[in-house]
């Protein structure tokens, strides 16, 4: 793809250069430097309680207590010295690997909510830490130590796990490639001595997890008032099993515990400069992603010795190391007339040269040639936009923005007239190599907004998206976009919004014969390129009557069509509502609940045929799919006064349930069958949190949490129902399932300030 950017953006942007936020010109607060994981003593934001104290939201340094803090207010309040050190204590009466999840909630001694901040009494540093769930898979930490008007430097560091199952087993006897089975065990199933559930007494069973560990540290430096020069680097170690599945063929599927052991590093430079009228930028970001296992090979549990029938061993690609590099610059400059003008423009080179992996590892099958001994690939990345805002009138306001971004594909072609199928045998190419997909995307928006209906804001925009493909079946496509807009504020407490958006794509230069290549359907159309139009409405409406009253209403409303589809998507639904209320007062009564629902919905028709024309070509084969998916969810929250002089409680009660409903049709009295209808699927959350804290002394308290999860789940391609062992007819399979809990988990911890 070669595309030359617009003579009018290029114009633009020899104005300016990238980026939008202005350079600091005073001391960094330490909110900017910060990750969102960085807290400041804050009272939080909803009344909802935790199993674990959440981090409180980070704070301007003129709000940073000094090395003697001012006693918090109440108990749930966090200061800048604290920690809270304690037990926890969960029974789990069903699968703990889907309560946990995300987090770690082993019983163990905890320490956690730590909180240390010093600030220099003639206010020239500042130095903050934070600790959370001290040892556990999911700790967190986070440091910051600001030179005012000089230098921060801040960093941190946290472990993400993800706990799959307790369920899972395997007869695989490595945990690294190659994964190996005995082979007295696949010569007895090759000869028909045994089946697949000679496995099973091999299998032993094994907790499936995965974990990230994720290391960050950032820079800025304010060496004149102007300037700023500001550097991160993020390091991602991922690690650990993850379920994974592979076939030999249509009727023999394996699932794995795939040995994954990843690093992704990230540097980002960048100086920035401003005077308040004028801003500009460079930067430099560099991403390198490195897997040395790109290749998994492991046995195959149905035979022992490869053959022109089935291979005796599998291989699988896995994600190859690359790199991706990418310049950039940006800015803004103010003009008279309440103007301001800002682009960004980047150029970014992608990488990755990794070997290629062979056809096949069969031995018992002729082995083709590769087309070249690595991968070769590489792709240049170009991205600018300009936005221009502007109030010349009191009452009117207009913004523009005009984006263009441009992936194109620079990988050498690959002559592959032939390759081998399923490991079983060699087939032509219909496409002689791969395709190099590239794509572009120009996109134009304007909008104006009145304000002399005040409070009444009216505002009507008009967008453009303009998009071109190598290699798809449309050649371009065009978007035409409609919004209007009404918003109210601040007009005797009640505060409205409402959006419409009415949006026209259409496709041209179509080339049907790429999908008659792949097999497919000639009408078959992609929907994410294919014809399509969109309605769709948004709504939302605040009413604070009193000081202790506030209601919320909202929702929404929108279906996409593709008239153009006569396979595919045929059309998508939305339906969104949600209602709100909460109350407080001065004794400190807090009581407050929402509801949401929403409801999707999709139809796809398809045919089911074989490639003779007379079955290709007839529609009474056709048949359909409508699914639809609904969540009802429910909360709850009650922040009662204290009781007494010392107590404070806070209790929060949520409710989800997601249900998801398919229908298949097919054309009556046509050859199809009466289709035989899948279950529902669905599952039910809740979680009762209560949380009590009694001052002891000024400076301890004890905090008694308690979470009450009970979860219900029913997916018919999971369900221990479907699979009850790791046998099943013509796979082996880990045993992964879909099981419901009861999670009832206690904190018991004293909180010292310090």
């Amino acid at each position: 793809m070669r595309r030359l950017l617009a003579a009018h953006l290029g114009c633009c942007l020899s104005l300016v250069a990238p980026v939008l936020v202005c350079a600091q010109t005073t001391a960094v607060a330490p909110s900017e430097t910060l990750t969102a994981s960085a807290p400041a003593p804050a009272a939080p934001a909803s009344p909802t309680a935790s199993v674990d104290p959440q981090p409180p939201a980070e704070a301007s340094p003129q709000a940073t207590p000094a090395a003697a803090p001012e006693e918090p207010k109440g108990l749930f309040e966090q200061t800048w010295h604290q920690f809270q050190i304690g037990g926890r204590f969960s029974s789990i009466n069903g699968d703990p690997a889907r309560f946990q999840r995300y987090q770690d909630m082993r019983d163990g001694l905890l320490f956690t909510d730590f909180r240390y901040a010093f600030e220099a009494p003639d206010g020239t540093s500042l130095f903050r830490a934070t600790a959370d769930n001290v040892g556990f898979r999911d700790q967190h930490y986070v440091a910051n130590y600001e030179r005012t008007g000089r230098f921060v430097v801040s960093g941190f560091w946290q472990g993400i796990p993800q706990f799959y199952s307790v369920d899972t087993a395997t007869p695989y006897t490595t945990t690294v490639s190659p994964l190996l089975l005995p082979d007295d065990t696949q010569l007895a199933i090759q000869n028909g001595q045994a089946t697949l559930s000679a496995w099973v007494p091999l299998a032993p069973q094994f907790d499936l997890m995965e974990r990230r560990d994720v290391g960050h540290v950032s820079f800025v430096a304010t060496p004149t008032v102007h300037l700023d020069v500001k550097g991160e680097f993020t390091s991602t170690h991922h690690v650990g099993g993850l379920p994974w599945g592979q076939s030999f063929g249509f009727g023999n599927n394996t699932e794995v515990a795939l040995p994954y052991d990843s690093r992704t590093n990230d540097l980002k430079l960048g100086t920035e400069w401003t005077n308040g009228h004028e801003m500009l930028r460079v930067a430099y970001d560099g991403s390198w992603f490195n897997n040395p296992g790109s290749t998994l090979v492991f046995d195959s549990p149905i035979r022992l010795t490869d053959s022109t029938s089935a291979p005796g061993r599998g291989q699988s690609a896995l994600w190859p190391s690359n790199s991706a590099q990418t310049i950039s610059a940006g800015g803004f400059a103010k003009f008279a007339h309440r103007t301001q003008l800002t682009g960004a423009l980047s150029f970014g080179f992608w990488n990755n040269n990794e070997p290629l992996d062979p056809f096949t590892i069969n031995s018992a099958l002729t082995q083709l040639p590769l087309p070249r001994a690595t991968a070769e690939a590489d792709a240049h990345v170009f991205s600018g936009n300009v936005n221009l805002v502007s109030r010349p009138k009191p009452d009117w306001q207009f913004t523009a923005r005009l984006r263009e971004y441009n992936y194109n594909n620079e990988t050498p072609a690959a002559a592959i007239p032939q390759y081998v199928s399923y490991d079983t045998s060699i087939s032509a190419s219909p496409t002689g190599g791969p395709l190099l997909f590239a794509h572009s995307t120009t996109t134009f928006g304007a909008d104006a907004t009145y304000t002399g209906f005040h409070p009444l804001a009216l505002t009507a925009g008009y967008g453009r998206n303009d998009n071109s493909y190598d290699f798809r079946t449309f050649a371009s496509t065009g978007e035409n976009v409609l919004r209007l807009s009404a918003d109210m504020f601040g007009s005797q407490g009640v505060t409205f919004r409402a959006k419409y958006e009415l949006a026209d794509r259409t496709g041209s230069g179509l080339d049907d014969s790429l999908l008659i290549t792949m097999g497919e359907q000639p009408d078959m159309r992609q929907y994410d390129i294919a014809d399509r139009t969109r309605n769709k409405f948004t709504g939302q409406v605040d009413f604070t009557p009193t000081e202790q009253w506030m209601f919320s209403l909202s929702g929404g409303l929108g279906k996409d069509n593709y008239p153009n589809s006569y396979f595919g998507l045929q059309d998508t639904t939305f339906r969104t509502f949600s209602a709100g209320v909460n109350y407080s007062d001065d004794t400190g009564l807090g009581v407050g609940g929402s509801y949401n629902f929403e409801r999707y919905g999709g139809l796809q028709q398809s045919r089911s045929a074989k490639s003779d024309p007379a079955q290709f070509n007839d529609p009474t084969r056709n048949w359909t799919a409508d699914s639809t998916e609904t969540v009802n969810y429910f909360s709850i929250y009650v922040t009662p006064p204290k009781f007494g002089p010392s107590t404070e409680a806070r209790v929060s009660y949520d409710f989800s349930y997601a249900e998801g409903t398919y229908l298949y049709t097919v054309v009556p009295g046509g050859p199809l069958p009466a289709p035989s209808q899948l279950p529902k699927v669905y599952n039910k959350l809740q979680q009762l949190h209560v949380d009590v804290r009694h001052r002891i002394t000024p400076k301890l308290a004890l905090a008694v949490t308690y979470l009450y999860e009970p979860f219900r789940v029913y997916d018919f391609a999971f369900d221990p129902s479907v699979i009850n062992g790791i046998a099943q007819p013509s796979s082996l399979v880990l045993g992964y399932v879909y099981r419901p809990y009861t999670a009832n988990s206690w904190t018991i911890s004293l909180r010292y300030l310090f």
